[in-house]
């Protein structure tokens, strides 16, 4: 007679290990610890998954609100894929603009509402406020922080209107509802969206119609911890649920061509392996023509770890440009 043996599986012996271990079994059947291996390239891991590299979401991701969702309008001015035969569309014959043929029309919106950078902010109210940049598309961060183009920065991490407010394009769109629609679509997939908050991209798209959302091509922001914790926008304890929600949202954006952002850790000198750490969240943005990160300097012996890293797990899927300043 034979006696097989079976080994168990050590589990943790403290009152909280056993009660986590024991409410893992419950919901998934096993709780066996993961072995600890290097995180393959962005690439790498799409491949081992079955997927192509350039794998996006086909699901637009929807975290819960920040704020509440806006009330539905009754009659609503931007029509849903859904919806759009029961939009009702006076022909406005007796306007000229309306008889081009429909490639002039859009060059026309293009020009009067299209290829812009626009701040997006968190206004006093609760609600977003935009402002089109006073210093045009190739502006740098720093260059419209010190013009203010979006305004003061209040202490509560909210914008008041700005006191020399740029250009107004919106006014052509509330002309008619026919001109709105031929509009609309040539503003979210030419205008560069730009934030220097998480929350005001993650309200933005918890605020905005999915289909409106997921036109949107272009992307800029500049984020900052160890300043946005000045203005009650986070914490220490809060920034990496903020950080993972922010790049998981970016990832489900069907749309999204370029991205650019300028970012800064809660130090200057944070070193490469709390770098790579966060950095290792940008694997849910891929299949992109323009992703570039401005990140701070290394120093000398940080470079050389960095060069490691790169060599061992393969390049990431985005352009790093460093900043100087560090020996």
């Amino acid at each position: 007679m034979s006696v097989r043996i079976v080994q168990k599986e050590p589990h943790p012996t403290g009152i909280t290990g056993r009660t986590v271990f024991g409410t893992l079994n419950f919901l998934t059947g096993r709780s066996r610890p993961l072995p600890e291996s290097p995180k393959p390239s962005s690439r790498r891991r799409w491949e081992s998954l079955g997927l192509p590299a350039n794998h996006r979401s086909k699901s637009n991701y929807q975290p819960p609100p920040i704020t509440p969702s806006l009330p539905k309008r009754e009659r609503a001015i931007s029509p849903s894929p859904t919806n759009k035969k029961d939009l009702l569309l006076h022909d406005q014959d007796q306007s000229p603009l309306f008889r081009l043929p429909k490639e002039v029309l859009d060059l026309i919106c293009e020009h009067a509402v299209g290829n812009r950078l626009v701040h997006i902010m968190r206004r006093p109210t609760g609600g977003l406020g935009h402002e089109v940049c006073k210093l045009g598309n190739e502006s740098s961060p720093n260059a419209c922080k010190e013009q203010q183009c979006r305004g003061v920065k209040l202490a509560t991490g909210r914008y008041a209107k700005s006191s020399q407010p740029g250009e107004n394009f919106v006014a052509l769109l509330q002309t008619c509802r026919k001109l709105y629609v031929a509009a609309i679509r040539v503003l979210y997939e030419t205008t560069i969206f730009d934030f220097d908050s998480m929350e005001s991209l993650i309200t933005l798209s918890t605020s905005t119609l999915p289909h409106r959302y997921d036109s949107i091509q272009h992307l800029s922001f500049d984020f900052r911890f160890a300043t946005s914790h000045h203005f009650k926008e986070g914490s220490p304890a809060s920034d990496w649920a903020r950080w993972e929600r922010t790049w998981r949202v970016i990832g489900s954006m069907k749309g999204l061509k370029t991205l650019r952002a300028r970012i800064e850790w809660h130090k200057e000198d944070a070193g490469v392996v709390t770098e790579r750490r966060w950095l290792d969240e940008l694997i849910q943005v891929t299949g992109l023509e323009v992703f570039e990160l401005e990140l701070p300097g290394l120093r000398k012996a940080e470079k050389i770890v960095d060069e490691g890293f790169r060599r061992a797990h393969g390049e990431w899927e985005f352009v790093v440009k460093r900043r100087d300043g560090m020996a």
